[in-house]
């Protein structure tokens, strides 16, 4: 071969100095002495302590990256976690979830039990008689198994879902408890109304002190940001509501429903609709029933996406294990649907925009 060695010679090792020296044929010396490469006309001045000053820097280099990937890989999950599911009951919504679930945590292998809503006898032999054959992670789907799992003594670590209002499940409320919610972010719902409803900014609430008192204080707070005023209709008992109702109205331009057990009813709930649709006023409600029964605005959950965020939740708690942000994750995806047909009828203005972001309108 004439002139410069070429790299594609696998023989050869690039010194420092440009020089080409053919592994295993050069004439190193232990001494230092100069060599050349066994290829004619290539020059050589490199020297075997510069060659192994090189070759010790990158043996450091190279351990000092070792060390970095190790350090920055997180810790990797079992190939399969063993995952108890307790249910409170066999209702679809449930079921949705923990499809949900699974379908995004694929590397579990599941158990699923039901406990038919008892948290006392049949709860708690279940619940043994499930941690009694190991496991790695307990998901607790519904209230009575949040319930059961949150005041019991297990060791593995555990996740709730498909729960409202978790903060009056446990007896010491949600501080110590990781889970899903099915509670809907009070902003985004005061964002929706205003960016719904042209020119209305005043919005009435109708609860239960005793039940919801904290939830009005928080949309009281949030509103002014974005130019609404929320007015509380509070009420101890369903024979106040007819009362409430007459010397409230003139005062609102929105009525918001939120979840309140004295007027959880259907009935009570369809007497509210009607009655604001007469007045027309617009009411907003928290789930598909509200839009099929006239509330021009509905907020949905879809389970299964809610299943989806607790698999992610828990996988990060089983790889974190005090994985950073609130204990308790509010829904991140909801569905918002538009009764359009109850809006043109009442003369209620809709924002275009409102329309083509909706997830469901109906007409």
């Amino acid at each position: 071969m004439q002139g410069a060695c070429r790299r594609r010679n696998q023989n050869c090792l690039q010194c420092i100095d440009g020089s080409i020296t053919p592994i295993g044929r050069s004439g190193l010396s232990r001494q230092g002495a100069a060599h050349t490469c066994s290829f004619p006309g290539v020059p050589s001045v490199c020297r075997m302590n510069k060659l192994h000053d090189f070759l010790e820097t990158m043996s450091r280099t190279f351990l000092t990256l070792i060390v970095l990937l190790i350090i920055a890989v997180p810790v990797a999950l079992p190939a399969s976690s063993d995952i108890i599911v307790i249910k409170s009951s066999d209702i679809i919504p449930y079921q949705k979830a923990i499809e949900g679930f699974t379908k995004n945590f694929p590397q579990g292998s599941y158990r699923e039990y039901v406990i038919d809503e008892d948290v006392k006898d049949k709860g708690k032999l279940v619940l043994q008689n499930a941690l009694e054959r190991g496991g790695d992670l307990l998901v607790a789907v519904g209230p009575e198994a949040a319930y059961l799992a949150g005041t019991a003594s297990i060791s593995i670590p555990r996740i709730f879902t498909m729960v409202s209002n978790p903060e009056k499940i446990f007896p010491e409320g949600d501080a110590a408890h990781r889970g899903v919610s099915l509670n809907l972010p009070l902003s985004l719902q005061l964002e929706q109304i205003k960016a719904t409803f042209v020119g209305r900014k005043k919005v009435g609430v109708l609860y239960t002190p005793e039940h919801n008192q904290k939830t009005l204080a928080s949309l009281m707070q949030q509103a002014p940001a974005l130019g609404l005023t929320v007015a509380g209709m509070p009420i101890s008992s369903q024979k106040e509501i007819p009362d409430v109702l007459e010397a409230s109205l003139a005062g609102i331009d929105v009525l918001l429903l939120i979840p309140d057990r004295t007027i959880g009813s259907e009935k009570i709930l369809k007497y509210l609709i009607k009655s604001m649709l007469l007045k027309k006023i617009p009411v907003v409600g928290f789930n598909e029933w509200f839009a099929e029964n006239g509330a021009i605005l509905s907020f949905a959950l879809d389970y299964g996406e809610v299943g989806k965020q607790t698999a992610d939740y828990a996988r990060k708690l089983l790889e974190e294990k005090n994985p950073p942000g609130p204990l308790v994750q509010e829904p991140s995806r909801i569905r918002t649907i538009i009764n359009l047909k109850v809006a043109q009828k009442l003369s209620v203005d809709i924002a275009a925009e409102t329309l083509k972001q909706a997830s469901e309108v109906i007409q």
